[in-house]
């Protein structure tokens, strides 16, 4: 198994997911990269699983990967990948997206501009890393909006990320925490409503939709329509991190006891959009 599927007590039709909080880098990626697991981290969100624990409480469950995001994005599509960096046939044509070139695809090809393989990335590698790894994550959490959906006849994703301040710092007051929502098609506006007023009533600075409006998990399963929501929150890696060691400081406490009180506000609202919570 290479994720994580942590499931609450509560019966509340929230899921949590941290897509990239994996931690355990394999043998065989480091044996064809030129950096070490250091030089790699810019591209994880750090422990965000672990500041997620007081809100697990308040939710249906977490679903988290073990490995890091440089062994395969589960927040890109499956065909985001440059066929050009590929050895041997992969059954799809490939797309360009503008991540992609920015090396930031479904496999990662480079950090802070430097390359990270010192050769392409082998088809049958390619492969196995998403049948073992991608796949089975999306199965399972696919799986569990469904049945979070026919057993509350609602359910809501909260795709759970964090962001370098540099990236939100560029004018006056940073940016603390960024509510996405792909600009209202991926939740109810409700849904998104609450999310964003329970944490500016804690205090913390919200934008919504930029510079972070939601990756490819916020756009796949949310379906309003459907009775299924999606929300992603991109929380500024200083407030429960340290960025040069990535080590949690003493500010995840106070920030995990927010995102509880805001993911149980959550469940409550949710909940009540669609009356009593029926039977499985």
């Amino acid at each position: 198994m290479f994720f994580d599927l942590r499931a609450s007590a509560r019966s509340r039709p929230v899921l949590l997911s941290s897509p990239h909080s994996g931690r355990l880098y394999p043998d065989r990626l480091l044996r064809s990269i030129e950096l070490g697991p250091e030089e790699l981290r810019p591209l994880d969100d750090g422990p965000v699983d672990i500041l997620l624990e007081p809100a697990l409480e308040h939710a249906a469950g977490l679903i988290a990967p073990l490995l890091p995001r440089a062994w395969i994005d589960l927040n890109r599509a499956p065909d985001e990948i440059d066929p050009a960096e590929v050895e041997g046939p992969f059954p799809v044509a490939g797309r360009r997206s503008v991540k992609v070139k920015a090396g930031l695809g479904l496999v990662p090809t480079r950090v802070g501009g430097v390359a990270i393989y010192r050769r392409k990335l082998l088809a049958a590698d390619l492969h196995d890393r998403l049948d073992r790894a991608y796949w089975p994550f999306h199965l399972a959490l696919g799986r569990e909006l469904e049945t979070l959906r026919r057993r509350h006849n609602v359910a809501v994703l909260l795709d759970c990320h964090s962001m370098p301040r540099a990236s939100v710092a560029h004018q006056g007051r940073p940016i603390d925490i960024v509510v996405g929502d792909r600009h209202g098609s991926t939740a109810a506006p409700a849904i998104t409503a609450c999310v964003v007023r329970e944490l500016r009533a804690r205090g913390y600075s919200v934008a919504t939709n930029r510079p972070f409006a939601g990756g490819h998990i916020t756009e796949a399963y949310g379906a309003p329509a459907e009775g299924v929501h999606a929300l992603q929150l991109e929380v500024r890696r200083d407030l429960f991190l340290d960025e040069t060691s990535y080590r949690l400081h003493r500010g995840t406490a106070s920030l995990g006891r927010a995102l509880a009180a805001v993911v149980d506000t959550l469940g409550e609202t949710a909940s009540r959009s669609v009356g009593r919570p029926v039977a499985a």
